[in-house]
């Protein structure tokens, strides 16, 4: 099966909207922005429906509320620009709202990522998976496993010292001193460039799973 959106056509398009950060350029090209948007946000709603068939939390999401706008919110950042300069997508109960262990996908002019994992969680969270990892450490490196071994790498914030409560020489220091648990993949742009990037993103999100399952223990009980 053939892909809606055409990856190559969405990055060139997100590469002149990085060098025309500006709304009269976005507006010129509004028309353009739209025909991608609907056609990548029709293949991320059949990455919804090939995920679901192996992970419960992906079942019954709305496209919509998976998508994050390209509209950037500048009140608080130093940086101005308008819009982002690439496409992204959450898949996990509660779409881009989730405070879940859940799914990523981000194409980016230079930087596709594919990945997954709880970002800055609130400090109580943080406490609940800091003590299982504590209590289950087998399991853990059991469940990130598979996405390690399939090219996924952490890419987490720390903290400098095994955080009050642990031993500082704690097996599991490094873990312990991680403020979120995010595993990410960072591909080539080649490997999008197929006729169905669908399935291929759908065949490599999967190895997630384990850890997913893992981390989102600690809500079981919310």
């Amino acid at each position: 099966m053939k892909s809606y959106s055409n990856i190559s056509e969405i990055l060139a398009f997100l590469s002149q909207l990085q060098a025309n950060n500006n709304r009269p350029w976005f507006m010129q090209h509004k028309a353009q922005y739209d025909a991608l948007r609907q056609a990548w946000e029709h293949d991320m709603e059949r990455l919804i429906e090939l995920m679901a068939q192996v992970d419960d939390q992906v079942c019954g999401l709305n496209v919509k509320n998976c998508v994050y706008r390209i509209y950037r919110d500048v009140r608080f950042s130093n940086d101005k620009s308008p819009y982002k300069n690439y496409f992204s997508g959450v898949l996990g109960k509660g779409g881009r709202h989730t405070k879940l262990s859940c799914y990523y996908v981000h194409f980016q002019p230079g930087n596709i990522i594919l990945g997954g994992g709880i970002w800055c969680p609130d400090r109580p969270v943080l406490d609940k998976l800091r003590s299982l990892i504590d209590a289950e450490p087998d399991e853990f490196l059991k469940a990130v496993q598979p996405a390690l071994d399939a090219g996924y790498q952490w890419d987490s914030d720390s903290l400098k010292r095994v955080p009050k409560g642990f031993d500082a020489a704690h097996p599991m220091a490094r873990f312990l001193k991680m403020k979120e648990y995010l595993l990410l993949k960072r591909c080539p742009a080649s490997y999008l460039d197929v006729d169905d990037w669908v399935a291929r993103v759908a065949a490599s999100l999967p190895v997630l799973k384990p850890m997913h399952d893992f981390l989102n223990y600690v809500f079981d009980d919310d």
